[in-house]
């Protein structure tokens, strides 16, 4: 849930900072627009198609500030978190959310400001599962799916976006959740990846800057 993961964000920045203080942590040409982007990595945007959803955990770092084996979903957690976008430069290992993700990892605030103060990302085993969670999700926060002239630089709600070519990269949602943060969560096909950023909220304004961070900076590295 969109707003379920604000409240795991909130938790897994007190959890970062409990382990740190009590275990001594360590220290393409192709550009995406709105309904458009590259077909491999190009950073994403949304159009007003098709129905998907976010979802919702609160991950934390490992004690000594790097990352640790495997979660229990047995994925390879260190060649997760190489493929996240660049701009976050802390990301760790982080508690799977139980909803059929395979690795999950936590980031703290990404590099280019205005943007995220936080983020999660979660890794699924195939297309079916990760569009189902983004589904479900937006299904429980009442978001309703963009109309064709609509994203989220102009409202709340969900939709697919696109590479520039026109092919569908995955499933895009915002909100401005009730405790004064703006979210904006999305799935990427091609890393069958959730990702979920937030930034303090409570204006269609700041859900448009967090989207506009989002559709710049949001490429996965592979």
């Amino acid at each position: 849930m969109v707003i379920g993961l604000v409240a795991g964000l909130v938790l897994l920045i007190v959890v970062a900072v409990v382990l740190v203080v009590t275990l001594g942590g360590g220290d393409d040409d192709d550009t995406v627009t709105a309904g458009a982007s590259s077909s491999s990595s190009s950073a994403p945007s949304a159009t007003s198609s098709a129905p998907s959803s976010p979802t919702s955990s609160a991950p934390g770092p490992s004690p000594s500030g790097g990352f640790t084996a495997a979660p229990s979903g047995g994925a390879d957690v260190t060649g997760f978190i190489a493929q996240l976008p660049v701009d976050f430069d802390d990301c760790a290992d982080a508690p799977l959310a139980g909803d059929g993700d395979v690795a999950a990892a936590a980031c703290g605030a990404a590099l280019t400001q205005p943007g995220p103060e936080a983020a999660a990302f979660y890794l699924y085993p195939d297309q079916g599962t990760l569009d189902q969670v983004f589904s479900s999700d937006v299904t429980d926060e009442g978001l309703a799916e963009f109309a064709v002239e609509d994203d989220c630089s102009t409202g709340t709600g969900y939709g697919e976006w696109t590479y520039s070519g026109g092919e569908v990269g995955g499933q895009v949602a915002c909100q401005i959740a009730a405790d004064g943060y703006v979210v904006v969560a999305w799935t990427d096909d091609q890393y069958l990846t959730e990702g979920v950023v937030r930034s303090p909220g409570t204006t269609q304004a700041e859900v448009s800057a967090l989207y506009d961070w989002w559709t710049a900076n949001s490429e996965y590295q592979g």
